[in-house]
């Protein structure tokens, strides 16, 4: 409670000496001076007990036609969301199963590929060894026969040669000597 009113009666000016008194006055006619003085704040009579029965029939009603659904709404939410998320983690397992079995197949066909590339090289070397040896071979029947076949041309050739040489020898001795032999 504010100071007695004599005390500031003297000591205030008039603007403040009314808003102090309307203070005073707005203190003393609210419950906190009732608790400032020790008094009860709530009365207890009928009205209490008539709101709270209604605050009980306004919940039991509520209860059933609100918090009941929007509940069993929340639960049936919450059921499909854990339902989706462990189906979505089940499917991200399978995922990665699948995409590990899908490495080590890889895994496995390239090896597979890298050893059938190498028979493939491999082979590709015998064919050339075996080619190149034929191609040889050929080479070798074909110069060996165009040789046979040269020198017979040169022996035919001397041959002929060594015929003519006495009538060669004859025009050259005549024309060196410029008479007739």
């Amino acid at each position: 409670m504010l100071a007695p009113r004599a005390f500031y009666a003297g000591r205030l000016d008039a603007g403040r000496r009314s808003v102090y008194f309307a203070a005073d006055a707005i203190l003393s006619a609210t419950p906190l001076s009732a608790l400032l003085s020790g008094g009860l704040v709530i009365d207890l009579d009928v009205t209490f007990f008539v709101q709270v029965g209604l605050f009980f029939v306004a919940f039991i009603f509520l209860r059933s036609l609100v918090f009941k659904p929007m509940l069993a709404l929340f639960e049936e939410r919450e059921a499909s969301i854990g339902g989706a998320k462990a189906e979505a983690k089940r499917m991200e397992e399978d995922a990665a199963e699948k995409g590990d079995d899908f490495d080590t197949q890889m895994r496995t066909l390239r090896i597979e590929a890298g050893e059938e590339r190498e028979k493939m090289r491999l082979e590709g070397r015998r064919l050339e060894a075996e080619v190149l040896e034929k191609v040889r071979e050929q080479t070798q029947g074909n110069l060996a026969s165009a040789e046979a076949d040269l020198a017979k041309e040169a022996g035919k050739v001397r041959s002929e040669m060594n015929a003519q040489i006495p009538n060669i020898a004859r025009e050259i001795a005549q024309s060196l000597l410029t008479r007739e032999l």
